[in-house]
């Protein structure tokens, strides 16, 4: 791809102007379930148990055009995704089977006895969290563990730093990052508290997903280290949004005071210097497309107070980095992937408005929407 002003243009090129719109690198949600379509009042493993592989592949699918419609071409997907369903997904969008944003995946989290599955019978416990999950105990099967996912064709390792109630040991997770790293994938962990992330810091894992309430200290290490954060923090529209599905009643000031924590928290760790990477954590059946429903994020950054800049490089250069794809995605530059996306109107004097009116989505160099 050329970049640049007066470049020479071969005849019978198709020249699409755009020069009233807003183009940006196609847009990357580094963390998405598009295996997953949990019901809003449901249990997270509702949807395994009744829903088949092929059911899930299939509406996955369906989910993956809507990213791209959306304006994302790439996108990481970080389990509850069966037995290796998202590098089933994956491969198929890359073969042309299925249209979808270029997709890394982790196949099953990788977590201690008790996994995520908090209201299962005893009786059904084992057969869906092995389902769904890689549950582990002790050095050699966190080895094993990562080992056979390189086998199955992953590209990052995910781990829990805590489950329903268990951690995953110190040594277990180091066991974890150095065979991971001896084969060249990144890990990234699962964690929502400040406590349980400590040990995942020390066995040196790349990134965290989630990091709730982390303290400064916390957040001053993962800077120094290198440690990207992907805060999944939803949005004022999507809070609203929520209520009026679930017919509940809701004061619009209660909900911006709700998330006002989750504004600190970004903008505190953002002011650190730890990079701040995009990712939405959608997996609940909102009623409204997949894609869009991922932009929540991107718009909650926005109302935290990220300026439109800021918030476009968490979803560009900066979710590129933490998946090792600098200079390749994420940018508008010579020798890059062919990525864009132009939306209407000026993204920096309307950015909520123009971040929903997707003009065009080309990846790789070809067009795959276009309004």
């Amino acid at each position: 791809m050329k970049v640049g002003q007066s470049l020479d243009v071969p005849e019978n090129t198709e020249v699409l102007d755009y020069r009233n719109f807003t183009i940006t690198p196609g847009l990357i949600d580094s963390h998405t379930h598009i295996l997953t379509n949990q019901g809003l009042n449901e249990d997270l493993s509702i949807d395994a148990v009744m829903n088949s592989s092929e059911s899930r592949v299939l509406r996955a699918a369906y989910f993956a055009d809507s990213y791209l419609n959306a304006g994302f071409t790439t996108i990481r997907d970080l389990g509850n995704s069966g037995q290796y369903l998202d590098v089933e997904v994956k491969n198929a969008i890359e073969k042309g089977y299925i249209k979808g944003p270029r997709m890394l995946v982790s196949g099953p989290i990788i977590g201690s006895m008790d996994g995520q599955f908090y209201h299962l019978p005893v009786k059904d416990f084992q057969r869906i969290s092995e389902q769904e999950q890689t549950m582990i105990s002790g050095v050699e099967e966190a080895k094993k563990a990562v080992k056979e996912h390189i086998v199955q064709g992953v590209d990052v390792i995910k781990i829990l730093a805590i489950g329903n109630r268990l951690t995953l040991s110190l040594d277990e997770m180091k066991a974890i990052v150095q065979t991971a790293h001896e084969q060249r994938l990144k890990v990234t962990v699962h964690c929502d508290r400040d406590w349980a992330v400590q040990a995942a810091i020390e066995a040196g894992v790349d990134g965290v997903e989630h990091g709730y309430g982390f303290r400064d200290t916390t957040l001053k290490i993962m800077a120094k280290k290198g440690i990207y954060l992907v805060p999944t923090y939803g949005s004022v529209k999507g809070a609203v949004h929520y209520h009026e599905i679930m017919n509940l009643k809701y004061n619009i000031e209660d909900i911006r005071n709700s998330l006002e924590r989750r504004g600190k928290d970004l903008i505190r760790a953002s002011q650190l210097g730890v990079r701040i990477v995009a990712g939405s954590d959608a997996y609940h059946d909102t009623k409204m497309p997949r894609g869009d429903d991922a932009k929540q994020t991107i718009w909650g950054y926005y109302d935290y107070g990220l300026s439109a800049e800021d918030v476009l490089k968490t979803a560009t250069a900066n979710a590129a980095i933490a998946l090792e794809m600098k200079d390749q995605i994420g940018v508008i530059k010579e020798n890059a992937f062919a990525d864009l996306a132009v939306f209407e109107g000026d993204l920096k004097k309307d950015f909520k408005k123009s971040l929903f009116q997707v003009k065009m989505v080309m990846k790789d160099g070809k067009i795959q929407y276009q309004k």
